[in-house]
């Protein structure tokens, strides 16, 4: 029971070795494992005789023509292509004859004047004629209009509508100067501006490219529409006498954010910081854009959006502060 056939009886044979009274047949024993006899060869099955007699096939080519031999060639002819398309007129118009010699008692030709060449008696001179144009020709001309209009269309029809978005977001401005220590009013609203220069705010060394400058702006409400416009400015700039501007950083804003805080008469500054070159130090100016924004008490969103689609008022005024 060790997993070893035993080898010391009578009985010594391998694991899988039929036993010696097993028969040896092999179409009965599953367990032989001998060579298998030849197969034989399958044989066809009895040809069945066909009364009478085959002729030999007697199918002949009748087109195209049989090729000679030894020439290779496709069989396979070109279709006949079917066209109702009719010969040009000139092809069927009967062919003009030459024109007759001129009689020796025909008048001689008059020299022609001085760059105009002379036409020779009997030639035909163009007439002209009212023949309407030819339904191809008014077809063609048709597309390529249509073809012209719709080119016009597709590069116009951008154009237009960007340059409508560009000046409704960037209306033509309305500069409103103010003299060097005056104040300019605004949509209910009056605004004073000083600008000087300082130090680097971050305690840096100042450098020789750039110059900080401090902008002071100060907004006092001159009545109740003016206290419901306490938006921060929709623009403030520093500008030189070139056009060239400056964007600035707002560093203190004092103005209350709730517009029952905001007091009439009351004034409230805002400090912004900004950078612009040496040479222009001493001439840039201040430029405020006021927001039209309006922060109406106990106005519902739905009167808000309703009054912002229907307003006719733009950010167009500007405030230019002299100094």
């Amino acid at each position: 029971m060790d997993g070893n056939p035993p080898r010391n009886d009578q009985d010594a044979r391998d694991w899988f070795a039929p036993p010696a009274d097993q028969p040896t047949d092999i179409a009965s024993d599953i367990t032989y494992s001998g060579a298998l006899p030849p197969r034989p060869m399958p044989t066809a099955p009895p040809s069945i005789p066909i009364p009478g007699k085959l002729a030999p096939p007697t199918d002949l080519r009748v087109w195209p023509p049989p090729e000679p031999e030894g020439e290779d060639g496709s069989t396979q002819p070109f279709p006949a292509l079917r066209t109702n398309r009719q010969p040009p007129p000139r092809a069927l118009a009967p062919t003009a004859l030459p024109p007759a010699a001129p009689s020796p008692t025909a008048p001689p030709l008059a020299a022609p004047a001085y760059g105009v060449p002379a036409e020779p008696p009997g030639a035909d001179l163009p007439v002209a004629t009212d023949a309407p144009a030819s339904p191809v020709r008014r077809r063609t001309g048709l597309l390529i209009g249509g073809a012209v209009l719709s080119v016009a269309l597709a590069v116009a029809a951008p154009s237009v509508f960007g340059y409508r978005a560009f000046e409704y977001g960037r209306p033509d401005y309305t500069v409103h100067v103010v003299p060097p220590g005056q104040a300019g009013t605004v949509q209910h609203v009056s605004w004073q501006a000083t600008v000087e220069k300082i130090k680097d705010p971050s305690g840096k060394r100042d450098r020789s490219d750039r110059q900080w400058m401090k902008i002071v702006a100060t907004r006092t409400a001159l009545d109740a529409e003016g206290a419901i416009r306490h938006g921060a400015p929709a623009d403030v700039k520093l500008t030189d006498r070139a056009g060239r501007t400056w964007q600035v950083e707002t560093l203190n804003n004092e103005t209350p954010p709730d517009v029952n805080d905001n007091k009439v008469g009351t004034p409230y500054r805002m400090e912004m910081l900004g950078v612009v070159p040496p040479s222009v130090a001493d001439q840039v100016e201040v430029t405020i854009r006021p927001s039209t924004y309006r922060d109406v008490p106990g106005q519902s969103a739905a009167d808000f959006v309703k009054d912002a689609f229907s307003s006719t008022e733009k950010d167009d005024q500007v405030l230019r502060f002299r100094r």
